[in-house]
Formats: structure tokens, C-alpha cells, sequence
């Protein structure tokens, strides 16, 4: 019995050093240390944050107000006119915002008397007594009860700037209509960002 077992040993010792035998063994302790392999390996991450979006401001002041500064409308203003007189007045057309823009501006004058009075309109003038010296006029003529415009070409004004906004009135001199009539002006100024129509 003992011969038998030992013959057999033998024989299965044989067949184990030969090339065929082997080849599928190895193969078999490669498969194994693969699935071995994939049950522990190295991480890492990495993480990437933007940074934050914030949208630009445009925002439009006249003499450092929204509307309405209280020394233009008293300023701009004039009674017991007569043919040949004629008053001046000014803001400040300021960009509060944090973008560049550009600007434009239309004028009315609901009343009575807005077909005799001449409006002259100056941006980057100065007032001096009854006009507006210095700037580039943009407008002069009668303003009817409509908007009209008295800046149509865009003005630039970069971010933290300003610029003068000077207006005159007047009758003029060879006048023969308007006695005892009146009229209120008003302006409204519009901005729009750079680079829009």
C-alpha cells in the first residue's frame, strides 16, 4: 500500500515539472495575485473652487442725486423776462456706477411760452452770466411739449467720471409773442452700458 502511495506521489511530482503542467499553474498564481491586487490601492482628489461673479452697476447721478437736484430747479428758472434776456444753469452729469457708459439726454417744455423760448444746451459748458461758454452745443432751438432731443450722439463717461450738463433759456430779442406766458423745462438723462445700440 505504502509503494502505491509513494509511486503516486511520484507520478503527480512528474507531471508537475512538466512545461504544460507548469505553465497552468503560474497562470493561476498570476490570476490569484491580480484579484489580490485590486482589493487595496491608493486614492487622492482634488478640488477646484471658481471664484465668485459679481455683476457690474450702472448708475446715473445729476449733481449727486437720483432726480431733481434742488439748485437746478431754482437756478434754471427766471421771471419778468423780456426779448433779449436769458438765463443759464448747470449739473453735473456723474457716472456713480462701477461701469463705463454713455449718456444721451431729450428735453421738454409743456406751457405756453415754449415756442418763443430758445434752449441751448452745452455739454462740458460753463455758465457765464446769462449762457453757457466752452463744451460742444448739442441743441439749440424752441422744445415743444414732447420729448426732443437735445443729446443724440452718445457721450462717454468712464466709471467715477462727471461732466458739466450747462442749459440756457432765452427770448429773443426780435420776439413780438409770449407776453405774460410761461413754461416749465424739464431734461431726462439715459445711460446704457458700453457697446450697446
Amino acid at each position: 500500500m505504502a509503494k502505491h502511495s509513494t509511486s503516486r506521489l511520484r507520478r503527480a511530482a512528474r507531471g508537475l515539472r512538466s512545461t504544460p503542467v507548469r505553465a497552468v499553474l503560474s497562470l493561476g498564481v498570476v490570476f490569484g495575485l491580480g484579484a489580490v491586487g485590486t482589493l487595496a490601492y491608493w486614492t487622492d482628489t482634488a478640488a477646484l473652487a471658481g471664484g465668485t461673479f459679481t455683476a457690474g452697476t450702472l448708475d446715473i447721478k445729476l449733481s449727486g442725486v437720483d432726480n431733481n437736484p434742488a439748485a437746478f430747479t431754482t437756478s434754471f428758472a427766471m421771471t419778468n423776462m423780456q426779448p433779449g434776456d436769458s438765463k443759464a444753469a448747470s449739473v453735473s452729469v456723474q457716472n456713480a456706477g462701477s461701469l463705463d457708459f454713455t449718456y444721451t439726454a431729450t428735453g421738454t417744455a409743456p406751457g405756453a411760452l415754449n415756442s418763443t423760448l430758445v434752449f441751448r444746451v452745452v455739454p462740458g459748458g460753463t455758465v457765464s452770466g446769462g449762457t453757457c461758454t466752452g463744451g460742444t452745443q448739442t441743441y439749440n432751438a424752441s422744445l415743444t411739449a414732447g420729448n426732443t432731443g437735445v443729446i443724440t450722439t452718445n457721450r462717454p463717461l468712464a466709471a467715477g467720471a462727471n461732466e458739466s450738463f450747462c442749459v440756457s433759456a432765452s427770448i429773443p430779442s426780435g420776439a413780438t409773442t409770449g407776453q405774460g406766458l410761461s413754461t416749465t423745462a424739464s431734461f431726462t438723462f439715459n445711460a446704457k452700458q458700453v457697446g450697446a445700440p
